[in-house]
């Protein structure tokens, strides 16, 4: 095995064990890691970003990455505010988790077309795609499939600032994209010489945290080991929690030094939540 997928192996086995109580997630895992056309997808998203663009990853990796984020997130703000699945009683909690789950792994892989308007792309294509998961995850209940769907494809679409994010699961797809910022994903266009801003301030990012937050519901820590960090904070994640305002009194945002426990950017500073 090599080391990438060795790599591989341990975020899906991360993200499986998220998805431990959850046999709608664990379904559409299994479905979307065997399917050959979805993952097709991711790798031909990824060749369009990395080798054409000289982009971030944009494939397998990043998928997991953001499932994982997504599934935190939800999980950690469920206990202060419902999904919208579940206000507008159209699903339950583990509903919920579904939507988010299958947003975030899928929410790239229209890439293979461009990266401008790659959300709407991703929306054409997705589409067959969750028809398929959803017909073996609901086999009896076709209403609550036209439901997901519906759900799934408003995250995908809204997820990249297209539109805003209307619900409280396309918020959380919206950002947990952003939060895949670490150097990890930086370090292919980096070491190929695209250094610029972009690669530069994630290349100062060691790891996120997400954990339950001390004044709001969450309290999201990004770990920096240069100040550059903080253009990617403000940039990426700071917009896309601004954009979801369903969320934004339910986040709390910190930027910290790594080495330097005492030495945290506040929000405040950040100008941020």
């Amino acid at each position: 095995m090599t080391k990438t997928q060795k790599a591989r192996y341990t975020l899906k086995d991360r993200l499986r064990k998220a998805l431990k109580d959850n046999r709608l997630c664990r379904i559409a895992l299994d479905e979307l890691e065997k399917d050959v056309e979805v993952q097709t997808l991711l790798e031909d998203s990824n060749r369009m970003a990395i080798d054409r663009m000289g982009y971030s990853d944009h494939g397998h990796t990043h998928s997991l990455i953001v499932a994982m984020n997504g599934i935190k997130l939800i999980q950690a703000l469920s206990h202060g505010l419902e999904p919208s699945i579940v206000q507008e009683g159209t699903g339950g909690l583990d509903d919920a988790e579904l939507v988010v789950f299958l947003g975030c792994y899928l929410h790239d892989i229209g890439m293979v077309v461009a990266r401008n308007n790659h959300d709407i792309f991703t929306v054409v294509l997705a589409t067959p795609i969750l028809d398929k998961i959803l017909a073996k995850i609901y086999p009896d209940d076709q209403h609550r499939q036209v439901h997901i769907r519906g759900h799934v494809l408003h995250t995908i679409y809204s997820h990249d600032m297209a539109a805003p994010p209307l619900t409280v699961e396309a918020g959380v797809v919206g950002i947990a994209d952003a939060l895949d910022m670490t150097k990890g994903r930086a370090r292919i266009p980096f070491e190929a010489g695209s250094v610029n801003i972009h690669s530069a301030s994630a290349m100062a990012i060691d790891e996120v945290r997400i954990r339950k937050g001390e004044k709001k519901t969450v309290r999201i820590d990004v770990i920096m080991n240069n100040a550059t960090g903080i253009f990617q904070i403000q940039e990426l994640l700071e917009k896309k929690i601004r954009g979801a305002p369903r969320l934004l009194e339910h986040i709390e945002l910190y930027a910290v030094m790594s080495g330097k426990a005492d030495s945290i950017i506040t929000t405040e500073e950040l100008q941020v939540l």
